[in-house]
C-alpha cells in the first residue's frame, strides 16, 4: 500500500477509534455534550452553514449552498451564512497552502464567533477544511449537530487525476515536488473530518463508495444527497426533440485539465467532420477561448460558437435550443450541468463517473462513456444525432426523472439526516456509557 493508502487507511482507524474510545480524556467535552444532549427540535432547525467561496447563485459550488440555503428558509428553517468575506483576508495565495494552514483556521475563528453569538441546531461546512473547528465545537460542548458537506471528494480527485494527466502527456503536477508534499498533508484532514464530524454529505454514490472503501469508516455516517435543479427547468414545458436541436452540441464547464477540454476539442472536431450539418456551442470563460480556436480543425471552426459565461436566467434557452449535451470529465462530483440538461429534455453524452453515472443510469444508460473514450463519445453523439426515432416517452421519463432533483428535496434530505446523526450520536453514547458502567 502507498503513502496515500496508508493515510486513508489510517483515517478509517482514527474514525473507527473516536466512536470506542470514551476514557480518552481528550474526548471529555464530547461525551459531556452527548450527556447533556437533547434530540433536534420537530420544528423549524437554526442552520449555520460555510463555505470558503463568495455568494454566488450562478457559480458551481457558490451556487449549490446559496440554493439550499434558499430551500432551507422555504421550508421555514432560520439559516445563517458564513462566506469567504466573512472569514477575513487570505494571505496565501498559492491554493493548496491555503487550503492547509490558513482555511482551517479561519473557519474555526468564524464558526466558534458565530456559534457563541447565538444557538444553532445544525452547522454544516463545506471541504475537509471544517476539521478544526469541527474539533473546536465538540470540545467546547456543542450540542449541535457538526456535518461536513463535499463538493465532490478530492481523495478521489486525487487518485483519478494523476493517472489521466500521466496518460495525455501531461506532468502529474505542475509542481510536482511541492505536490508530493503537501498532498498527504491535505489527504490527512480528511482522516479528521472522519474523526470529529457527525456526519459526511457526498454529492454522488462513486464518491460515497470511495470513501468507504478507502477508509472503512462506518457507512451510516455517510449520505448521497444529489445536488437540485433550478426551479424554472422543471416547471416550463419541455420543447420537443426536433431534427435541429439534434444537430445542436452544447458543453457548459470551467475550462480546467478536469472536465476534459483536450478530449472535447477531439470529439468536436471528429464529430462536425463526420457530420457537416452539426453545430456546436462551447460555453466556458472568454480567458481561454483562444485556447480552443487554437485546436479546432479549421474545416470546422466556423460551426463552433464560443460564448463566455451566462447568468442562470440565461441557461434554460441555450439548453432548450440545443440537443445533445457533452460532458467528458475525468472527474466529476454533482455534475450538475448533466442533470439540468436532462431536466430540459437533452441528449446527454457523458463519463461514467459521479453524478452523471447516477442519473444517466436511471434514465439514459446508452449515454454513458467510459472516461477519456473519445470514440465512445463521438459514435454515441452521431448515433443520436442521426435517429429520427428518438423516443418521445424516454425523453419525458428522463424530464420527470429530474423533478425529484429540487432544492427544496436536497434539504430536506439533509434536514433528515441532521436529525438522523443526532439520534444516532445520541443514542450511540449512551449505549456505551451504559456498557462502560457494566464492565467490571
Amino acid at each position: 500500500m502507498g503513502s496515500s493508502g496508508t493515510i486513508l487507511a489510517a483515517a478509517g482507524r482514527e474514525f473507527r477509534c473516536h466512536h470506542v474510545s470514551a476514557t480518552n480524556a481528550m474526548n471529555a467535552p464530547y461525551d459531556q455534550a452527548a450527556r447533556n444532549a437533547t434530540p433536534l427540535p420537530e420544528g423549524p432547525l437554526r442552520i449555520l452553514t460555510v463555505a470558503n467561496v463568495p455568494s454566488n447563485p450562478n457559480s458551481g459550488a457558490a451556487g449549490t449552498v446559496f440554493h439550499t440555503n434558499r430551500a432551507f428558509r422555504e421550508l421555514g428553517h432560520h439559516v445563517e451564512e458564513i462566506w469567504s468575506d466573512r472569514l477575513g483576508p487570505r494571505r496565501i495565495n498559492h491554493g493548496n497552502l491555503h487550503s492547509l494552514l490558513e482555511q482551517p483556521r479561519a473557519y474555526r475563528r468564524e464558526i466558534l464567533k458565530a456559534t457563541r453569538n447565538q444557538p444553532f441546531d445544525a452547522v454544516l461546512i463545506s471541504q475537509p477544511q471544517g476539521y478544526l473547528a469541527a474539533k473546536a465545537l465538540k470540545h467546547s460542548g456543542f450540542e449541535g449537530v457538526v456535518i461536513n458537506r463535499s463538493h465532490g471528494l478530492e481523495l478521489r480527485v486525487d487518485e483519478v487525476l494523476p493517472h489521466w494527466r500521466r496518460r495525455m502527456g501531461f506532468s502529474s503536477s505542475r509542481h510536482p515536488v511541492l505536490t508530493g508534499m503537501l498532498r498527504p498533508l491535505l489527504q490527512r484532514q480528511w482522516a479528521e473530518t472522519l474523526k470529529w464530524f457527525d456526519g459526511i454529505v457526498l454529492p454522488c454514490v462513486d464518491d460515497r463508495e470511495f470513501l468507504v472503501s478507502r477508509t472503512r469508516c462506518d457507512p451510516s455516517q455517510l449520505a448521497t444527497i444529489h445536488h437540485g435543479v433550478p426551479e424554472s427547468f422543471l416547471t416550463e414545458p419541455v420543447l420537443p426533440m426536433t431534427a435541429n436541436r439534434r444537430n445542436r452540441m452544447l458543453f457548459i464547464g470551467q475550462h480546467s485539465f478536469i472536465k476534459g477540454p483536450d478530449l472535447l476539442v477531439e470529439i468536436v472536431n471528429q464529430t462536425l467532420a463526420a457530420s457537416p450539418n452539426m453545430e456546436m456551442t462551447w460555453v466556458t470563460s472568454k480567458e481561454d477561448h483562444q485556447w480552443i480556436r487554437e485546436r479546432l480543425a479549421p474545416e470546422i471552426a466556423d460551426r463552433v460558437t464560443l460564448q463566455g459565461w451566462v447568468l442562470q436566467v440565461e441557461l434554460l434557452p441555450l439548453l432548450d435550443s440545443h440537443g445533445i449535451f457533452v460532458f467528458p470529465s475525468f472527474f466529476e462530483g454533482a455534475g450538475k450541468a448533466c442533470a439540468e440538461a436532462l431536466a430540459r429534455g437533452m441528449l446527454v453524452v457523458a463519463s461514467e463517473t459521479g453524478g452523471m453515472r447516477d442519473h444517466l443510469r436511471e434514465v439514459m444508460p446508452d449515454g454513458l462513456c467510459q472516461v477519456g473514450d473519445t470514440e465512445a463519445f463521438i459514435k454515441r453523439i452521431l448515433a443520436f444525432a442521426n435517429s429520427d426515432a428518438i423516443n418521445v416517452n424516454r425523453l419525458a421519463t428522463s424530464a420527470a426523472y429530474c423533478q425529484k432533483l429540487t432544492w427544496a428535496n436536497c434539504a430536506q434530505q439533509l434536514v433528515a439526516f441532521f436529525r438522523q446523526q443526532k439520534a444516532a450520536n445520541r443514542n450511540f453514547r449512551s449505549r456505551h456509557r451504559t456498557d462502560r458502567r457494566r464492565s467490571p
